[in-house]
């Protein structure tokens, strides 16, 4: 009797135990990539590089800039304030 029922019950919690696999597989496949800000730099009112902060993202898209003076892009300290950084999302 007991291996009657393991016979048939088994292939029922293989295929259950799939099933419920791939929905939790696609569930993370739809989760939003969430990152942490990154801060920017920007030239000062005097024209001094890298003395301004602002809050930007490391997210490709649009360029980060400030809203004063005349919009300068902001740029990543560490690499010596010759990489741009992102607006963020």
């Amino acid at each position: 009797m007991k291996n009657l029922f393991l016979k048939k019950m088994l292939p029922v919690a293989v295929f259950l135990l799939g099933i419920f696999g791939a929905f939790t597989t696609m569930s993370m496949q739809d989760a939003d990539v969430v990152t942490a800000p990154k801060t920017g730099w920007h030239a000062n009112a005097a024209g001094q590089p890298c003395m301004v902060e602002l809050t930007c993202s490391d997210i490709p898209g649009q360029v980060c800039r400030a809203s004063y003076p005349n919009g300068l892009i902001a740029y990543d300290k560490p690499t010596g304030c010759v990489t741009a950084v992102f607006r963020p999302l």
